[in-house]
C-alpha cells in the first residue's frame, strides 16, 4: 500500500494533494522544490520494531511503508542498502573522538549511497510510466541510475560534465546508459537536463529537483538507527554538495521519530570543501523563518560535492537548522589525506566525498560541540575506485626496484 498523502513545498509549506499517475516537481505557488508528505499514524501500525525485527529482507525496502510507490511496484533485482556500519575506534582516536562509526555506502551496486535515490525514483518512473528517464549528475547518480536501469533493461539518458572521473563514466556506458558530456560545469549539465525533460516529457531524475530521490536517500538513516538498536546517533556528519543527501538523511530520522521508531533526533553536521562551500555560506544568511541560498563557484577535486547552486539547498539548511546542527568546511588537502586516514585505521576505501566526512568530524571535534560520551557516524558516500586520481594523490607512489634481492635489503 502506498501510505504518500500528497506534497509539501519546501520553502513556504504549500501542501498539494497527491495526483495518481502525475509527479509534482516544484510547488506550484513557489516554484521550490516540494518533499512527499505521509500518513504517518497508518504508518505506525505497520512498521514497528518488532515487524522489522522479523523481516528478513536486508534491503532498503524493509521500510517500504515509509516510500511513496505502491506494493506492487517494480523493483531493481539488485541488492541496495543495508550497508554496514562499522565501529571506528582507531579512526574515532586519530580524529579526536573515540566513539564514532562509520557508514560504508561504497558497498552498494554501483559504489554509492546515490543507488537509494535511483531505486526509489526508478520504481516512480516505472509505476509513472515514463517514456524515458534522464539525469545530471557528476557520475554517482548517473552511474547508479545506469547500474539500476541496467537491472530491468531500461537505457537512461545522462548529462555529465565532460571532465567527471573516468571511472564514473565508464560504469555509465558499460550498464548501457545514453552518456551526454557537457562541455561545462555540473550545474550546467543540470540545466541542460531539466530543459531537455520538459521539451520531451522526460522523467526527470536531477537530484533536489525530484522529490522521490530525497525519499530514497532517507533509507540511509534508517539503517543507522536501527543498526544502533533504535539508537539514534547524537551526531551524524554527512558531506554535502547539492543537499539531498543531508535533507534525505534528515528526513529519515523524521520519519521514524514521527512513527514512534526513535524517541530522540540527532543532529547534523555537514560538510564542505572550502572550495564548493554554497550551503555553508547559505546557513550563515539563514533562519528557519528565512532561508537564503547563496551560489559560488566550485573547484574542488571533490567532484561529488562539486556545486555552484546547490540544488537542495533549502532542505540541506533547513536540516541543519532544525536539527540544530553545523557546517564546517575543510580544504582539499585536508579531503585528500582523510582518504588514507579512513583506508589505514578502517579498512574501508572511500572517494574524496566520502572522506569528507573524516574531514568534517575532525572538525567536529575541535569545535567544542562534542561531549565524550556522545555517538558519532560518518557516512562514507561512495567506493574510492569512484576516482582512483585522487586516490594515488593521496596514496603517493611505490617503492621501484630491480629484481635482486640485494636491492630489495636496501628497503627491508
Amino acid at each position: 500500500m502506498n501510505y504518500a498523502i500528497g506534497y509539501k513545498c519546501m520553502a513556504c509549506g504549500h501542501e498539494i494533494s497527491l495526483q495518481p499517475g502525475k509527479i509534482v516537481y516544484v510547488c506550484e505557488k513557489c516554484g521550490q522544490n516540494t518533499e512527499i508528505i505521509y500518513d504517518y499514524e497508518a504508518i505506525a501500525k505497520q512498521l514497528t520494531r518488532k515487524n522489522l525485527a522479523e523481516n528478513k529482507d536486508k534491503s532498503i525496502w524493509r521500510y517500504a511503508p515509509l516510500y511513496p510507490v505502491g506494493d506492487d511496484a517494480i523493483r531493481s533485482p539488485l541488492q541496495i542498502g543495508w550497508t554496514p556500519l562499522y565501529m571506528a575506534k582507531r579512526l574515532g582516536k586519530k580524529l579526536g573522538h573515540e566513539n564514532l562509526y562509520i557508514k560504508d555506502e561504497g558497498r552498494n551496486p554501483s559504489g554509492s549511497l546515490k543507488d537509494r535515490a535511483g531505486s526509489i525514483a526508478l520504481s516512480a518512473a516505472i509505476e509513472l510510466k515514463a517514456s524515458k528517464i534522464a539525469g545530471a549528475s557528476t557520475g554517482n547518480a548517473g552511474s547508479s541510475m545506469a547500474c539500476l536501469s541496467a537491472s530491468l533493461g531500461i537505457s537512461p539518458i545522462i548529462f555529465v560534465p565532460e571532465k567527471a572521473p573516468k571511472a564514473k563514466i565508464a560504469q555509465l556506458l558499460l550498464y548501457g546508459a545514453k552518456v551526454i558530456a557537457v562541455r561545462g560545469s555540473y550545474d550546467q549539465a543540470f540545466d541542460l537536463c531539466h530543459e531537455a525533460s520538459i521539451r520531451y516529457k522526460w522523467f526527470n531524475r536531477n537530484t533536489g529537483y525530484n522529490p522521490f530521490t530525497r525519499e530514497g536517500k532517507k533509507s540511509c538513516a534508517m539503517e543507522i538507527a536501527e543498526q544502533l538498536y533504535w539508537q539514534a546517533p547524537d551526531w551524524v556528519v554527512v558531506p554535502v554538495g547539492d543537499g539531498n543527501i543531508i535533507s534525505g538523511i534528515w528526513k529519515g530520522f523524521m520519519d521514524l521519530y514521527r512513527t514512534g521508531l526513535i524517541d530522540k533526533l540527532p543532529r547534523l553536521c555537514a560538510v564542505q570543501s572550502n572550495k564548493s562551500s554554497a550551503v555553508s555560506k547559505s546557513l550563515k544568511k539563514s533562519s528557519l523563518n528565512s532561508i537564503i541560498i547563496e551560489k559560488t563557484e566550485a573547484s574542488t577535486l571533490a567532484d561529488s560535492i562539486s556545486v555552484n547552486l546547490p540544488r537542495d539547498g533549502i532542505g540541506a539548511v533547513k536540516a541543519i537548522l532544525e536539527s540544530k546542527g553545523i557546517c564546517v568546511e575543510v580544504n582539499d588537502e585536508h579531503i585528500l589525506k582523510s582518504i588514507e586516514t579512513i583506508a589505514r585505521n578502517t579498512g574501508v576505501f572511500t572517494e574524496p566525498a566520502g572522506a569528507a566526512s573524516a574531514a568534517g568530524a575532525e572538525e567536529l571535534a575541535k569545535t567544542g560541540n562534542l561531549k565524550p560520551e556522545e555517538t558519532v557516524v560518518c557516512i562514507a558516500t561512495g567506493n574510492g575506485l569512484k576516482d582512483i586520481d585522487s586516490a594515488l594523490k593521496a596514496a603517493g607512489s611505490p617503492i621501484v626496484i630491480e629484481p635482486s634481492l640485494t636491492e630489495l635489503t636496501k628497503y627491508i
